[in-house]
């Protein structure tokens, strides 16, 4: 399985040098950099997809990482009393709902005049809002819909760090006269810091290979504002069916994320 999952999919190295031909496969002709020079000079719709996976992945780790430790302090708080363990187990709930079904809520929520929102907004005597037009509106919605659908999951690990530090340490902060913010900084933020790492590192792999968020909301309209890399590799391979320059995109968003 790990032969099969791991490495056979790094024959996508080899076909980012080739000019990929269904009718030839593995015996594709050679063209060196031509791949790279294509991806990278003709145009900057590569460059701007991915200006805005770079973009997407700050503000998500960004929202995430606040939003994440705030519940995990806040389900701590409570974890003695039962509204900590409703709290927690309403907050994981998303993170098992697919994107397939989140998307049909938020079409629901969003759909022209019959949309939720939308029959708020003009009862409040504004006008309807056409979102799937409106490309400047997208980014923040994008960002609630991750926010909400993962902020359980990435709770979960904060509290399970929070649960295991020694509470005599806060005592003697409180002896020392430490506020709450002293508490943070000095003793939690740093018990926190393996787990913000890996937090943190697998939410750029996960940018830069997202794709059931963008392709199920929006398909990356409204025109390319929420082109990420991913949804870029998938309609590359199997829509325009130009592997070569899929593979070409993928090995360097393996560099980049290596970088990052």
């Amino acid at each position: 399985i790990m032969i099969l999952f791991s490495y056979v999919p790094m024959y996508g190295l080899i076909l980012a040098f080739k000019k990929f031909d269904f009718t030839l496969v593995f015996k594709s002709p050679w063209c060196g950099f031509d791949n790279f020079r294509y991806i990278f000079l003709v145009g900057d719709t590569f460059w701007r997809i991915t200006r805005n996976t770079i973009g997407y992945y700050l503000i998500f780790t960004l929202t995430g990482t606040i939003g994440n430790v705030m519940l995990a302090i806040g389900i701590n708080e409570f974890a003695k009393k039962r509204a900590g363990k409703v709290m927690q187990s309403c907050m994981i709930l998303p993170t098992f709902i697919s994107y397939i079904a989140v998307s049909f809520i938020v079409y629901a929520g969003l759909k022209g005049d019959t949309g939720l929102i939308n029959r708020l907004i003009v009862s409040m005597g504004g006008k309807s809002i056409n979102f799937y037009m409106e490309a400047g509106k997208w980014p923040l919605i994008l960002v609630l819909v991750n926010l909400w659908k993962n902020i359980g999951y990435g709770s979960v690990l904060y509290l399970s760090v929070l649960t295991g530090i020694d509470q005599e340490m806060y005592e003697a902060a409180d002896l020392d006269g430490a506020n709450a913010w002293h508490k943070f900084v000095y003793i939690t933020l740093p018990q926190l810091k393996p787990v913000l790492t890996y937090i943190i590192l697998m939410c750029v792999i996960g940018t830069f290979q997202e794709f059931d968020l963008v392709y199920t909301m929006t398909n990356g309209g409204p025109g390319t504002s929420t082109y990420l890399t991913g949804l870029t590799l998938y309609k590359t391979a199997f829509s325009s069916l130009k592997m070569g320059y899929s593979c070409t995109m993928a090995v360097f968003i393996f560099i980049l994320s290596i970088i990052i």
